[in-house]
């Protein structure tokens, strides 16, 4: 029974532009992925540095009594605000100490920021370098639970419930009233927004048939640019970081209502073997969407699989990866429908009892040779684009003029490389070649940044083609992620899908995670950083050729379905329209 292309036909003739899906789908895209990025990328603000600092002096003095003109003590990080003339009895000394009385801060924008709140300059410094690791630490950590939890419980239960702790722990963020405080509820953020946008994406994705689910992908990546390029916005208008923080937090929350419209994943309940639920969201949503419905969308009930499965003459075997030992054909119809898995979205094992099931986890998917190899391949796709992207961000910072104005403009770039990667995946080059060349190209630019010289030999100033070059690289790279979000779920089968996709943002937070430490390589050699970015980014794009095409294809609902991508060609568009509804 392929149920997988049932569902596919079910979901073409619900229509896609249909009431239920542009209420769900804008429901998933905005909580689940606007606000999840805004309240991510609001850390560039969180943790802005004031322009300067200085020691606060004491009573009776001004700071320029109490600045130091000069080091007779030799200390190594004079000049930074980080010192004072010393005050004793009332006389000032030549005597340079640290700071008795704090710090005053001097910020362009009068903005605030945890770095004067929490005294996190000097010696604390790190501190500030610690919050933002701890933060990529809980995004590192969260997503494989979360992807396997929504593989286990569902799409909606953890989308919704990471919603409510994502709000909640913003909420005590904003507040915070020490730095261990803050950087608790900031772990807890970073976990739980993976649960949000790992459960929403995938919720997203699965309710689209072949042919729309790019236009999905477009959509969420559309949704996180257009979300960073309003906090800009936002952050300009709210200057307080508190502030900032509880308006995004509390408008996260709005999201909770939507429990009783939103439905759960057709596609993960087949996965589940719960086909009479499945079926009865589908009338419901054809209801809604006021579409005559069939009498049954799908070819056969849970009760009605389970019949036939026992009624079968032959016991059912559990089949290998390899071929099928079993019947293929399909449930209540004599069509061949041209696509035969032959295991089920759980592993069948028998006893006394009758058919249970034994849960599928991401080992499975390297248990067999061809899913193996696109598993790893996709780990060092996720790896290349997230310590390029967080790598070229923060040489941006460098850039000087408007703090507010720059992170518009770089986040700006995003949205048209975005919907470049929509059509070049749907109608020219497909996932595999938009994912590839996008690496390969962010590679090279950052080559180019790296080599070109300030200024040439008779003075020539250079530093405009540098920039080019930088959004150049930010631009390719963007355009990798308008890919690759897209090209992930259509490789793994659906037992596995979300948890696969967990494991994979999770790792890809180690490259978040090293981008800042790569970058400090800047002290040791000017070239190091970029080129290690470089590196990356282009043996990333080249193993990326080995993948396969999913474009149009069904999504893989097995094991065996998974490691059969590639082997045999997806479906023209030509064949995929002849088989809709």
């Amino acid at each position: 029974m392929d149920l997988g292309k049932d569902l596919d036909n079910a979901l073409r003739y619900l229509g896609v532009r249909g009431r239920y899906n542009w209420i769900v789908l804008s429901h998933l895209l905005i909580f689940t992925s606007g606000f999840p990025a805004a309240m991510t990328m609001i850390l560039v603000f969180i943790t802005s540095d004031p322009e300067s600092y200085y020691c606060t002096p004491p009573d009776g003095f001004s700071r320029n009594d109490t600045i130091p003109t000069s080091d007779a003590n030799n200390t190594n990080d004079f000049g930074k605000g980080c010192h004072m003339y010393e005050v004793h009895d009332g006389i000032l000394t030549q005597n340079v100490t640290n700071c008795k009385n704090g710090y005053e801060y001097v910020y362009t924008y009068g903005q605030t920021s945890i770095v004067s709140e929490f005294d996190l300059v000097c010696d604390q410094r790190l501190l500030k370098d610690t919050a933002t690791t701890v933060l990529m630490t809980g995004l590192l950590i969260g997503a494989y639970p979360m992807g396997h939890l929504c593989d286990r419980f569902g799409r909606k239960l953890m989308a919704f419930l990471s919603i409510l702790l994502y709000g909640a722990s913003g909420i005590g963020l904003a507040f915070a009233h020490n730095y261990y405080m803050f950087v608790v509820m900031w772990f807890l953020m970073g976990v739980f927004r993976q649960g949000t946008m790992i459960a929403g994406f995938v919720l997203l994705i699965e309710m689209l048939p072949p042919e729309r689910r790019a236009l999905g992908g477009l959509a969420g990546n559309m949704a996180w640019g257009f979300a960073v390029v309003t906090l800009a916005l936002l952050a300009f208008l709210i200057r307080n970081w508190r502030h900032l923080q509880l308006v995004l937090s509390l408008g996260i929350l709005v999201a909770l209502p939507f429990w009783r419209i939103v439905n759960e994943s057709v596609r993960w309940l087949q996965s589940q073997r719960r086909y009479d639920d499945a079926e009865r969201i589908l009338q419901q949503i054809a209801k809604f969407n006021r579409v005559a419905a069939p009498s049954k969308f799908l070819q056969a009930s849970e009760k009605e699989a389970l019949v036939q499965q026992t009624s079968t003459q032959a016991p059912v075997q559990q089949t290998n990866i390899i071929g099928a030992t079993g019947t293929d054909k399909a449930l209540g119809t004599n069509e061949d429908l041209g696509h035969k898995p032959t295991v089920e979205y759980s592993k069948l094992n028998e006893d006394n009892n009758g058919p249970k099931r034994t849960r599928l986890t991401v080992l499975d998917l390297f248990k067999t040779p061809n899913l193996a190899k696109n598993t790893l391949i996709l780990t060092l796709d996720w790896l290349a684009a997230s310590i390029t992207y967080y790598g070229l961000s923060l040489n941006a910072t460098n850039l000087a003029g408007n703090m507010y104005l720059n992170f518009f403009l770089l986040s700006l770039v995003e949205i048209p490389a975005y919907i470049m990667a929509y059509f070049t995946m749907e109608y020219f080059g497909g996932r595999k070649l938009t994912t590839a060349l996008s690496l390969l190209v962010a590679g090279i630019a950052c080559f180019f940044t790296a080599w070109i010289p300030e200024t040439t030999a008779n003075g020539t100033d250079l530093t405009t083609a540098i920039a080019a070059f930088a959004m150049i690289g930010k631009f390719a790279i963007s355009y990798t992620w308008g890919g690759i979000g897209v090209y992930t779920p259509e490789v793994f089968p659906t037992g596995v899908r979300s948890a696969a996709n967990g494991l994979l943002q999770s790792l890809s937070r180690i490259g978040a995670m090293a981008a800042p430490f790569i970058v400090h390589l800047n002290d040791v050699s000017p070239y190091l950083p970029l080129n290690i970015f470089g590196i990356f980014a282009m043996v990333a794009g080249a193993l990326t050729f080995l993948l396969p095409e999913t474009r149009n294809a069904p999504l893989p609902e097995t094991l065996e379905d998974g490691e059969m991508m590639g082997k045999i060609p997806a479906p023209s568009r030509d064949q995929e329209a002849s088989d809709k509804i």
